[in-house]
C-alpha cells in the first residue's frame, strides 16, 4: 500500500470522542474563572454607574375619600361622587387642564404637557391613593395640591345644594316650634289661677322630691369617693406593672446579649476545630502536637464558657417568666378593682333608679292633684302636654337635620400630598443584581465559546 492510498484511507470513528463529562465543564469554568469574574464585575459596575447617573424619580402621594351628601335614619350614607367617579375624573384627564394652568415654575419649559396618575384603592376601603411620579418633588406637590383643589371645586356646588336644602328644612321646623311655644304660653297663662289652689299640696310633694334628689346626690358623691380610691389603687398597681415590664425588658436585653455571645463563641469554636483538624491532617512533629494540644484546650475552654452562658440564659429566662407571672397577677388585681368599681356603679344606679321611681310617684300624685281642678284646667293641661310633645318631636327633628347637615362635606383629603423620602426609580440594587446575573451568563457562554474555538483549531492542526 503506497503513501497516497494511506492518505485517502478513511479514519476510524471513535464513538466516545464526543462525550463530555461534568468535569470538563468544571475545568473550563476554572480555566476561565478570571474572565467570568471580571466580566460579571464589569457588568455590575456599568449597571451601577448607569443607575447612579439616571434621573431620580420620586413618588408624591395623596389619599382621598368621597364626600358625604346625607346620612339616612338607618345609617345608610349617600356619597357625593363615588370612588369610581373620582377615579374616572382623574384617569380621563378631565381635570388636567385646570391643574396645569395653576402650576407655577421658574422655567415654563419644565411644565409637563400631560399628567399621568397611579390610582389604587386600599382593600376594604372606599378611599383612593393617588400617586404622581416625577423627578421634581416641588412640581409633584403642586400638581397633587391643585388636583385636590380642582376636585373640591368640582363637587362644591353639590355640597352647597345639600347644605342649603337642610338649612331650609331647619328654618321651617324652627318656625313650627315657635308657633307651638306661643300656644303653650297662652295655655299656661289660662291655667295659672287654677293651679293656685293646689300649690300648697304640690309644694309638699315637691319637698319630698327634693329630699329624694338630695339622697341621689349623696349616693353619687359616695360612689365617686369609692371609685376614686379604687382608681388610685389601680394607678399604683399600673406603676408596679410598668416597673416589672422595664425589668422584663432589661432581662430580655441581657438574654439577647448572651445569645449573641453564644453565637460568637460557637463560631470561634467551629473555626478552632477546623484549624485543629487541618493541623492534624498534615505531617506531625512536636510543634504540631503542641499546637494541637493548645487548640484542644482552647476548644474545651470555649465549650465550658458556652455551658456557662447557656446556664445564664436559662437563669434569665426563669427570671423573665417569674416577672411575667407577677405582671399577670397585678393585671388580675386591676381586673378585680375594675369589677368592684362596676359593681359599685351598678349598686348606685339601682339605688338611684329606686329614688327616681319614688320621684316619679310623687310627680304622678302632683299630676293627679292638678287633674282634680276644673274641666277647663284639665283640658288646657292636656293641650299643653300635646304641645310639649309636639315641640319635643320638632326639636328632635331639628337636631336630626342639624346632625345630617354637619355630615355634609366635600371630598375628604385624608392625607395631604406627601413625597417619598427616597427615589422610587431607578431601582439601583435590582439593576446591579440583574446586570451581574446577565454578565455571569454572558461570560460563561463566552468562556465555552472560546474553549470551543480553541479546541477546533487544535483539532484542525492535528489533522
Amino acid at each position: 500500500m503506497n503513501k497516497d492510498q494511506l492518505d485517502f484511507q478513511p479514519q476510524q470513528y471513535d464513538p466516545y470522542e464526543d462525550e463530555i463529562e461534568l468535569m470538563d465543564y468544571l475545568k473550563v469554568l476554572w480555566k476561565w474563572k478570571y474572565l467570568i469574574l471580571l466580566g460579571t464585575l464589569a457588568c455590575a459596575v456599568i449597571a451601577a454607574i448607569v443607575s447612579f447617573n439616571m434621573t431620580r424619580i420620586y413618588s408624591v402621594k395623596t389619599v382621598l375619600a368621597p364626600g358625604v351628601a346625607k346620612v339616612e335614619g338607618n345609617g345608610k350614607t349617600t356619597y357625593i361622587g363615588s370612588s369610581q367617579e373620582i377615579k374616572t375624573l382623574i384617569e380621563t384627564g378631565a381635570l388636567d387642564r385646570t391643574v396645569l394652568k395653576q402650576i407655577k415654575l421658574p422655567n415654563e419649559e419644565d411644565l409637563p404637557q400631560s399628567l399621568s396618575f397611579k390610582i389604587t384603592t386600599p382593600k376594604g376601603s372606599n378611599a383612593l391613593e393617588v400617586a404622581y411620579e416625577t423627578p421634581q418633588v416641588d412640581l409633584g406637590l403642586q400638581i397633587l395640591t391643585h388636583l385636590n383643589q380642582a376636585l373640591l371645586t368640582k363637587f362644591d356646588g353639590i355640597v352647597k345644594y345639600f347644605e342649603e336644602e337642610y338649612t331650609i328644612q331647619i328654618r321651617s321646623k324652627a318656625s313650627e316650634s315657635s308657633r307651638v311655644s306661643e300656644k303653650i304660653a297662652t295655655s299656661r297663662s289660662q291655667i295659672a289661677k287654677a293651679q293656685a289652689e293646689s300649690r300648697s299640696r304640690i309644694s309638699e310633694m315637691e319637698s319630698k322630691v327634693t329630699e329624694k334628689k338630695s339622697k341621689i346626690n349623696a349616693g353619687e358623691s359616695e360612689k365617686e369617693t369609692q371609685a376614686k380610691k379604687m382608681r388610685n389603687k389601680t394607678s399604683s398597681i399600673k406603676a408596679q406593672i410598668q416597673g416589672k415590664q422595664m425589668q422584663i425588658k432589661n432581662l430580655e436585653n441581657r438574654l439577647s446579649d448572651i445569645g449573641a455571645e453564644i453565637v460568637r463563641i460557637g463560631k470561634n469554636t467551629d473555626l478552632l476545630l477546623k484549624e485543629r483538624d487541618t493541623l492534624l491532617s498534615n505531617r506531625k512533629n512536636e510543634n504540631d502536637i503542641l499546637a494541637s494540644v493548645m487548640y484542644t484546650n482552647t476548644i474545651q475552654q470555649n465549650i465550658s464558657y458556652l455551658n456557662t452562658l447557656q446556664s445564664s440564659a436559662n437563669s434569665v429566662n426563669h427570671q423573665t417568666y417569674q416577672e411575667n407571672v407577677a405582671v399577670e397577677g397585678l393585671k388580675n388585681d386591676i381586673k378585680d378593682l375594675e369589677a368592684q368599681e362596676v359593681n359599685l356603679k351598678k349598686q348606685t344606679e339601682y339605688e338611684k333608679e329606686t329614688l327616681l321611681s319614688d320621684i316619679k310617684d310623687y310627680q304622678s300624685q302632683v299630676k293627679s292633684m292638678k287633674e282634680q281642678a276644673d274641666s277647663t284646667v284639665k283640658s288646657l293641661q292636656a293641650e299643653i302636654i300635646a304641645l310639649e310633645s309636639e315641640k319635643s318631636f320638632i326639636a328632635e327633628e331639628m337636631k336630626n337635620l342639624e346632625f345630617k347637615k354637619s355630615y355634609v362635606q366635600n371630598i375628604q383629603i385624608l392625607q395631604p400630598p406627601k413625597s417619598s423620602l427616597s427615589p422610587v426609580k431607578p431601582k439601583k440594587k435590582l439593576n446591579v443584581l440583574l446586570a451581574g446575573v446577565v454578565g455571569l451568563f454572558l461570560t460563561i457562554f463566552l468562556a465555552f465559546f472560546i474553549e470551543y474555538i480553541s479546541k477546533h483549531k487544535n483539532n484542525e492542526a492535528n489533522h
